[in-house]
């Protein structure tokens, strides 16, 4: 068995950089009956909606993450983070609008300061600078070494000193390359890509473009051949990707809360406003057919947990309405017995 998950792997999302689309990826990786895919963009989670929504049609199961730029001791160095569980993504969101914040548009870059807040995260080094960096601040858990192989003279020097430091930091290893298109054949469209990036032509472009064509989506066999002197590093690929059970369906839309009475729930007090204002507008005694639609209406909303968002119309009405402002609810729910009750419409 020679299965392995592809961790670093980046679609055109990644502006410039990537080749392939997020879908071509998918596709691949399925095709290529791969376990499992991380989507890794530069500095953000730009194609992970289409990633998402594509390996859920075909049945691929899909890590979340994002390369990151970290700043150590004035230096940039590259980091793959990957999200172990919601709270994981909502820091990795947070740790990307900070990075974000810090720079021009189009760039990113992180401080060590940023991953105090890191739970629920992996992180992957490619070199051993970040990797000292983050070990220093949360030990071996959640870190990795990335030994990355796309048959360059440079990789095996720098794989020798990242492992040396992994050995001394009590750090695992892990197998990857960097994927940047589905199939080799996107190599060229990758070049024109860079040169166009670093402001360079094809006959200039030097270090800009990357030696070799070994940045695609890799079947099992031929990963599994780069790394035949350590097969347990690859098949670690395997183990992180079973501690990461984030998936965009974890994901609902989380309304700021209200400002309630003491024992009230959102609902309880969506309901309680909703029958007092039920029994003004009907003087006293509610019809049965408007009680049956009431609760059908207030069901729906528990359902999909809006009960803030008709809260917060309520009291925006009453807030004109006491400052003898014209008001007017409108929208594509003005016609429920809900509103009208509550008074917005």
């Amino acid at each position: 068995m020679h299965e392995y998950v592809p961790l670093w792997v980046k679609s055109n999302h990644s502006f410039l950089e990537g080749a392939s689309f997020p879908e071509e990826l998918v596709d691949r990786a399925h095709a290529l009956g791969l376990p499992a895919l991380a989507m890794t963009d530069r500095d953000g989670v730009y194609g992970l909606v289409r990633a998402h929504m594509r390996a859920k049609e075909i049945g691929l199961r899909l890590l979340t993450g994002a390369q990151l730029a970290l700043d150590v001791d004035g230096g940039e160095h590259t980091v793959v983070a990957l999200a172990k569980t919601r709270e994981g993504y909502a820091h990795l969101c947070r740790m990307l609008s900070r990075g974000h914040a810090r720079c021009e548009k189009g760039a990113s870059l992180v401080h060590l300061d940023d991953f105090h807040e890191a739970e629920g995260l992996i992180f992957l080094c490619p070199s051993p600078e970040p990797l000292r960096a983050l070990h220093s601040m949360h030990g071996p858990a959640p870190l990795f070494a990335l030994c990355v192989r796309q048959l360059t003279d440079r990789e095996r020097p720098l794989e020798r000193r990242l492992r040396e430091v992994a050995r001394e930091l009590d750090v695992a290893p892990v197998g990857a390359n960097e994927v940047l298109y589905h199939d080799r054949i996107r190599r060229p469209l990758q070049d024109v890509l860079a040169c166009i990036r670093a402001g360079k032509v094809l006959s200039e472009a030097g270090h800009v473009i990357r030696p070799n064509a070994e940045h695609d989506l890799k079947p099992r066999e031929r990963l599994a051949h780069l790394f035949s002197d350590d097969p347990a590093c690859l098949r670690r690929s395997l183990d992180i990707a079973e501690q990461c059970s984030f998936s965009l369906d974890d994901i609902r839309y989380r309304y700021p809360e209200e400002h309630l009475p003491n024992g009230a729930t959102e609902q309880s007090w969506l309901r309680d406003l909703t029958f007092r204002g039920a029994r003004r507008r009907y003087r006293g005694s509610v019809p049965a057919d408007v009680r049956t639609q009431l609760e059908r209406e207030l069901d729906i909303i528990r359902k999909l947990d809006y009960g803030g968002y008709f809260l917060t119309m309520y009291e925006i009405v009453q807030f004109c309405r006491q400052a003898n402002i014209l008001c007017q609810g409108r929208g594509s729910a003005a016609n429920s017995a809900v509103c009208f009750c509550l008074g917005i419409t």
